[in-house]
């Protein structure tokens, strides 16, 4: 906290500094700073001349004799854009610092003045391959694995994305690691292992997915924060900046914000959506088209509206398009008042608040996929993760059960290891036959309920569907989590039966069960206590 104190009088000082003369302006005028901070780290902006260079100097003696903070010049580096290398080497040497070409690294990222290399993308992608657990990966269950995909995996290009947009490639390594230590417990080959594709599995809970952040949409959404921030805060260090940005960020961008308009000073006339959410560009575009790019991206509604100077910008031929788009906007025009003591307002359209946050943006990317059926039952029922992703695969049909096998081209075993008398599917296994059947109406009949017909069901979600109905309102939310536990004990007896040549038994399994959910209930499943099974 006094370091941060004390940096805030360092800026300070850089600040009265540039005012009187002392140190020159920034390279361009939208740098109004010449300092950054950030935590313990501070970045100088200063003009590439010795005389420059000086000064600084005296101005870190200055503020080292003041506050005792004297600055270590040796670990310190300088980095240039565009100036002579001769230039460099007096200013590195009145400095005492070292040169540092770009890209260099800063808060963890690199950076640059163009493009970044591709070595500097590899060292990421080695540091997520190094955060694998690859002594007991294999042993982990398919449940901490996600954890902690989500939880460390996924963390550094996260970060990352926040300020670069990452290559292609970079993504999908970054896939491809995650997706093998999901599967196969480690960086190896997951061929026979992926029960579910990846961009299923890359999806919101609520859209089928596990919740894994799909990295391209993901990086889309984080990036739009910048150019929220740059409409919305003029107060930003980097506000006056051009943010450089992929091309479908932007778009994204346009589509996602509208204009309320207060004085129109902050607006521009014909690209921004000021016009009940449209923009000008978007309701007279052959008019636009008419209109030099960089009028269009600098005249504001302010301007525009101001004698109808946004009329002295057409230039070029008129076409009767051109003309029947410009009689358009004439008239929604007509009569439009602004309100000078009201300033500009910028909505998100994708809250209710009308402020931008990464989680709607990240939503509205997903506008018109199709959920998958049950995915709300599925995460907020209480059961452990690993029941959850349970039930999830179970819902997609993606188990090893012996059609599946068959399907494949695989050796399996002809019939049910539970029932011994039909070919085993997932819905067979877990709520269609005899055995399941048997299991089923014990756990009802112990509250005294009586079982559902199967007849007419078209799958697991179904049959939750008409077990949940047996139950009072009050009391679903705790059968909910013993549908998730009936059917992971009944899958739990046939692993029992096929790899360890247990026999079949209805009694163990409600045995487990009971014992099961003894444990649940003590672990925080008070639905499920208040249902009357133990």
């Amino acid at each position: 906290m006094l370091f941060i104190l004390s940096m805030d009088a360092f800026n300070r000082l850089l600040d009265c500094a540039g005012r009187r003369g002392i140190l020159s302006k920034p390279g361009f005028p939208a740098m109004r700073y010449h300092c950054s901070l950030y935590a313990d780290d501070a970045i100088l902006f200063i003009s590439a001349t010795t005389r420059e260079a000086v000064r600084v100097k005296r101005l870190l003696e200055v503020f080292g004799n003041a506050f005792g903070l004297v600055a270590n010049l040796s670990k310190c580096s300088l980095s240039t854009v565009a100036t002579d290398e001769e230039v460099m080497g007096d200013i590195a040497a009145v400095l005492g610092c070292h040169v540092a070409p770009f890209p260099v690294v800063y808060l963890g990222l690199p950076l640059s003045a163009k493009s970044l290399p591709k070595a500097s993308w590899h060292g990421m992608v080695e540091k997520v391959a190094s955060k694998l657990p690859v002594c007991h990966g294999p042993l982990m269950s398919r449940s901490g694995r996600l954890v902690w995909i989500k939880s460390v995996l996924m963390a550094m290009p996260v970060f990352a994305m926040m300020a670069n947009s990452l290559p292609a490639w970079v993504k999908t390594e970054v896939d491809a690691i995650c997706r093998k230590f999901l599967w196969a417990g480690s960086d190896q080959s997951v061929r026979g292992k992926s029960l579910v594709a990846w961009p299923a599995v890359a999806r919101p809970l609520e859209l089928g997915g596990l919740g894994i952040p799909d990295i391209r949409l993901y990086s889309i959404a984080l990036q739009t924060r910048w150019l929220w921030l740059q409409r919305t805060d003029e107060h930003r260090v980097w506000s006056g900046l051009q943010i450089r940005v992929a091309a479908e960020v932007r778009a994204f961008f346009d589509a996602s914000v509208m204009v309320e308009i207060g004085n129109g000073r902050r607006t521009l006339f014909w690209l921004d959506r000021w016009m009940s959410g449209l923009a000008l560009a978007d309701v007279a575009p052959a008019l636009t088209a008419a209109i030099p790019r960089r009028t269009a991206r600098s005249l504001t509604v302010a301007e525009g509206l101001n004698n109808r100077r946004w009329v002295r910008g057409i230039v070029g031929g008129l076409t009767v398009t051109i003309i029947a788009e410009y009689l358009r906007v004439w008239q929604r025009l007509d009569g439009l008042l602004l309100r000078e003591d009201v300033e500009d307002r910028v909505i998100w359209r994708w809250s209710g608040s009308g402020l931008y946050s990464a989680r709607s943006a990240y939503r509205a990317l997903h506008l018109g996929s199709i959920p998958l059926p049950g995915s709300e039952l599925i995460w907020r029922s209480w059961m452990p993760l690993r029941v959850k992703i349970f039930i999830w695969l179970s819902f997609r049909r993606r188990h090893w059960t012996a059609d599946r096998h068959r399907r494949h081209g695989l050796d399996a075993r002809e019939l049910c290891w539970l029932c011994d008398h039909e070919p085993e599917t997932c819905d067979h296994l877990l709520f269609r036959r005899q055995f399941a059947r048997v299991v089923w109406a014990r756990v009802l009949g112990k509250v005294g309920l009586r079982l559902p017909p199967v007849a007419g069901c078209s799958g697991l979600l179904d049959w939750w569907h008409r077990f949940r109905g047996c139950w009072p309102t009050t009391l679903r939310k705790g059968a909910d989590t013993l549908f998730g536990l009936v059917c992971w004990s009944i899958w739990k007896q046939r692993n029992a039966c096929c790899f360890r040549g247990e026999q079949a038994s209805a009694a163990d399994v409600l045995k487990a069960i009971f014992e099961t959910a003894e444990m649940w209930v003590l672990g925080g499943a008070a639905g499920l206590g208040i249902l009357g099974l133990i």
